[in-house]
């Protein structure tokens, strides 16, 4: 079987299970996002995908092996990761991040090649960045160091990305640009993008499919349209909400409901 998934995977932190008995498989070529309460096991879920954390029982299989089966240089040549917050070396410049991702393809006989700097050149320009190329890193907005770091993703060159809540911390400008920037990565190039996300809203524009964590178990996936319900949102988030269509897409939007919206609602 092409492509991610998994099969009766459990993970846990220091012997405690977050995620149990779970089976996933992630839909190619398509963006998929992550979503559930804080605490629900998403970003474990994640590192678990990503081969960054080791089951206690059951298996991921990349492209139908056992991902722990592979190097790590086949896996980092195949997936790429952007973890939550990730750090860097102070006055590393864009380029040199960005160069980071053809680690995967070094070795003692082949140094940096005329394709490195291609695809470096070509992550640059993809991402808007070709001009930021020799600013450091930690003189950026946060958008462009979003931006930077999906770079260097882009520059290991593999099939499937995964990143843990790249919209963290961004104003709503920057967040729209970025994941405008995975949406066009994943119609122009067919790249498969799995993400964490804590917006409903935004998850369900620009994800295809998305998959609801609840307690470390998926509690429903699919195509928004059919995932993101006022009873899903009611027994994942604890929240009442009314979902309509989005004004803009017509995907389904989520109108929390909360307190003042019980006193000030009609016939109430």
């Amino acid at each position: 079987m092409k492509g991610l998934s998994t099969k009766s995977l459990s993970l846990a932190y220091d012997g405690t299970p977050i995620i149990r008995d779970l089976n996933l498989t992630i839909p190619s070529g398509k963006i998929s996002a992550l979503v559930g309460a804080n605490g629900c096991g998403k970003s474990t879920l994640l590192r678990g995908l990503a081969r960054l954390l080791k089951p206690y029982g059951g298996k991921v299989y990349l492209d139908g092996q056992s991902i722990f089966n592979l190097s790590t240089k086949e896996v980092a040549q195949q997936l790429g990761i952007l973890p939550q917050n990730p750090l860097a070396p102070e006055g590393l410049t864009v380029k040199d991040l960005v160069g980071q991702g053809r680690y995967p393809y070094q070795n003692w006989l082949q140094q940096w090649s005329e394709k490195d700097e291609k695809i470096v050149q070509q992550a640059l320009e993809i991402t808007n960045l070709l001009n930021l190329a020799n600013r450091a890193l930690d003189t950026l907005s946060g958008g462009q160091r979003q931006r930077a770091w999906i770079a260097m993703a882009l520059a290991q060159d593999t099939d499937i990305l995964l990143l843990d809540e790249p919209t963290t911390f961004l104003d709503l400008a920057h967040q729209i640009e970025v994941l405008d920037l995975l949406y066009e990565l994943n119609q122009h190039q067919g790249r498969t993008i799995v993400m964490v996300l804590h917006d409903l809203n935004q998850a369900c524009r620009y994800a295809d499919y998305l998959v609801a964590v609840k307690q470390g178990r998926i509690f429903t996936a699919g195509e928004p349209q059919n995932v993101m319900t006022e009873e899903m949102v009611q027994e994942v988030f604890g929240l009442e909400c009314r979902i309509v269509p989005d004004p803009i897409i017509g995907t389904p939007l989520c109108v929390p409901i909360g307190r003042k919206g019980m006193i000030l609602s009609p016939g109430s």
